[in-house]
């Protein structure tokens, strides 16, 4: 599985773009006055603007390659704040052998470097910057209907990382481990790793290996469309 296109929401969309586009130096591809889209290696990123008074909350992660964490850590600390838990500002995930770490964007959002040390290939420079980014790796998906969404992606052949059983309780990661690409699907209010942000049922849009649309609503209503 391949994360191709998302589609978040902001409230201020020019701070959203200079802090992603100036401050990150991501390349903008097209905006106007209601989103604003960036590349994130191969895959694309789009903010649109949604009024104060819907709420939203979300987590995402860009794959980096595989050598190149101690670079990007420092990339981002001259930038940027990144998150600590217990005095610590990296974490080790033994399951998928990858190396994280967390800051925030303007609104809140907790964004991740992933390197995945056996599937994100590596790369010859010694230094690191915004094109060493390869693709979106990580994206939540809150739902309080997880068994029924959970369903319904397993429909078209998605299914849970390492053959796990849904978890109604905690994140189930979909997709497969080797494609280094994951849907991060979870329940409203619990709280995101490395932060103080806890998950809120958030409209959002998924293209998932260009032919398939996995939208949630603000409502909570999830639907899948064939591209």
């Amino acid at each position: 599985m391949r994360i191709t296109k998302v589609k978040l929401f902001a409230y201020d969309l020019p701070n959203m773009k200079k802090f992603y586009c100036e401050k990150l130096g991501l390349v903008l591809l097209t905006s106007n006055d209601s989103f604003f889209e960036i590349a994130v290696g191969k895959s694309i990123l789009t903010f649109e603007w949604i009024p104060t008074a819907i709420q939203k909350q979300y987590h995402f992660a860009f794959n980096i390659p595989s050598n190149l964490f101690v670079q990007a850590k420092h990339w981002v600390k001259q930038r940027l704040e990144v998150l600590q838990l217990d005095q610590q500002d990296e974490v080790y995930f033994e399951a998928l052998k990858a190396h994280s770490l967390y800051f925030y964007d303007p609104e809140g959002n907790v964004v991740e470097l992933i390197a995945r040390c056996e599937v994100n290939p590596k790369n010859d420079s010694d230094s690191f910057s915004s094109e060493h980014l390869l693709n979106i790796g990580e994206i939540n998906l809150t739902t309080d209907s997880i068994q029924a969404v959970a369903a319904r992606i397993m429909e078209y052949g998605i299914l849970p990382c390492f053959g796990e059983e849904i978890r109604t309780d905690a994140l189930t990661f979909i997709g497969n481990y080797q494609d280094g690409a994951n849907i991060l699907l979870g329940p409203s209010k619990r709280n995101w790793y490395f932060s103080n942000k806890d998950a809120i049922v958030s409209p959002l849009t998924i293209e998932v290996n260009s032919a398939l649309q996995l939208n949630m609503t603000e409502h909570g209503e999830f639907m899948i469309l064939k591209l």
